[in-house]
């Protein structure tokens, strides 16, 4: 998954404002050595602690292809661009833009176990549409950075399935599991569940350490949180270019999102 940095977007991290050169060398180096893998009301946002178990608050069920489809399908595209914070955006102290290379959880990388693969990618999920964007500390591209990403499917089923392939990676690879990278593979250490928002359907929410892969003795954390309304999942994944847990996905982030989600999905 990611880690020190992003893996996923060549080595470069989001653009807010002022980020110095020296701020993206310093990012480079700890990309060269590190790599590592990882909402809701203001009132119930992950803590970022390890909770007994993730628990989601709705029933996800298998979708069937050749089923009928179980109530309206998710928003188009261009509806879904509509729904996500838009680049400018405040969260708090945070601030959205659009990610500058690629969208997040490019399927650029496999896991082994394959049953893992959610976790790493959030892969073959089977959406109809996506949007996505990102948010971080302006001027300080050192600090947390949150990958904001929407995805439609057929219905609410198939959304649902891809919540449940995603507690199944949960649970099936706590004790850790292979990352397969182009160049070099990396151990994830342990996923632990965390306290999800109690917001939408169901809602899961991780935090995930991996270990640095030039220095075993060094645990690398990433969180993330998918959280399901219907036929739409939104999906926070957050990270930092330092070896700290930083504790969880920022509430602020999280609430903003959902809150112009709920109200556009409720006007549509």
């Amino acid at each position: 998954m990611r880690g020190v940095g992003n893996g996923r977007r060549g080595g470069a991290r989001n653009g807010r404002g002022a980020r110095a050169a020296a701020a993206w060398a310093a990012g480079a180096a700890l990309l060269a050595a590190t790599a590592g893998c990882g909402g809701g009301s203001a009132a119930s946002v992950s803590d970022g602690k390890p909770s007994a178990a993730a628990s989601p608050t709705g029933t996800a069920a298998n979708a069937s292809p050749s089923a009928a489809p179980v109530g309206p399908p998710g928003p188009d595209a261009a509806a879904l661009k509509a729904l996500v914070l838009a680049a400018g955006a405040k969260a708090g102290p945070y601030e959205v833009d659009e990610p500058l290379l690629d969208e997040p959880f490019s399927e650029i990388y496999e896991a082994e176990p394959a049953v893992c693969l959610p976790l790493t990618t959030l892969a073959a999920a089977g959406h109809t549409a996506q949007a996505y964007a990102s948010a971080g500390l302006p001027g300080k591209p050192l600090e947390v950075d949150t990958d904001i990403l929407l995805r439609s499917y057929r219905d609410a089923n198939a959304a649902g399935a891809s919540l449940k392939s995603l507690a199944e990676a949960g649970k099936r690879c706590a004790g850790g599991y292979t990352e397969e990278r182009a160049v070099i593979d990396a151990k994830v250490l342990r996923v632990e569940p965390v306290a999800a928002p109690a917001i939408g359907d169901e809602a899961l929410a991780y935090r995930i350490v991996t270990q640095d892969v030039k220095d075993e003795a060094i645990s690398l954390y990433q969180y993330l949180t998918v959280v399901r309304s219907g036929p739409v999942t939104l999906s926070f994944s957050s990270d930092v270019i330092d070896t700290k847990d930083f504790g969880g996905v920022p509430r602020e982030i999280v609430t903003a999102q959902w809150e112009k989600f709920s109200r556009g999905a409720g006007s549509s």
